[in-house]
């Protein structure tokens, strides 16, 4: 299962208030919503704990787990109906005994890299889930520059012959980037302050759809 729209809206936020906007939205605009999930450890930054969330009652969802042991968590979000959980190659856990415990709780995997990961410590991840993300700024803070190296990356994935990868790009994404992003070969996109700017929230998400239109790599059919 993977969300029906390129773009998925971002909530992070510390903010009950905020975070329960932002997933109206989402809800709304792209029945699709990519959480972030922050250990204040892995990398800095805050956002609202997991048991502190409102009811995600969406068609999609993702968890993006920027936390240093991603197993602790998976429970919680089997628990708020989340789709998939994103976990960093970066961050400590058994490829075996995580896939065990996904099975389990009946909730998807993917897995991320972060811009000064190794592409190659992807591969045995990708015998478990071909959903990958990558993040186009240092995980953390929302607003950042989006990295020279990031579209080299995408790139990079997309022509590996023997994977039919979902390949999502994830932080510095803005409008008049984002057509470049799609052109190298992302599936997806990941948008908080793209998105979330101003007050016209909606003609962001259409702006940002539109650059969707052009990029050149197909859908794979299969992923898992």
């Amino acid at each position: 299962m993977k969300s029906k729209q390129p773009v998925i809206p971002a909530v992070l936020s510390s903010s009950p208030e905020v975070f329960a906007q932002r997933l109206e939205f989402a809800r709304t605009a792209a029945n699709a919503v990519h959480f972030d999930v922050l250990d204040g450890q892995f990398c800095p930054g805050k956002a609202l704990p997991i048991e502190h969330w409102p009811a995600v009652e969406i068609g999609y969802s993702e968890a993006h787990l920027m936390v240093e042991k991603p197993a602790d968590y998976l429970e919680a979000l089997a628990g708020r109906q989340i789709t998939r959980a994103l976990i960093h190659i970066e961050s400590e856990y058994t490829l075996t005994a995580l896939r065990q415990q996904a099975r389990q709780l009946d909730i998807l995997l993917g897995f991320v890299v972060s811009p000064d990961t190794d592409l190659a410590l992807l591969q045995p991840a990708l015998a478990v889930s071909t959903y990958v993300q990558v993040m186009g700024v240092h995980p953390g803070s929302s607003g950042q520059r989006l990295l020279d190296t990031t579209l080299t990356a995408v790139r990079y994935l997309r022509t590996q012959p023997s994977q039919k990868l979902v390949i999502t790009v994830d932080g510095g994404v803005t409008l008049p980037n984002a057509p470049s992003v799609f052109q190298a070969g992302a599936n997806y996109i990941i948008t908080t302050q793209a998105l979330f700017q101003g007050a016209k929230w909606s003609d962001n998400y259409q702006a940002l759809l539109q650059a969707a239109s052009v990029r050149a790599a197909p859908k794979p059919k299969n992923s898992r």
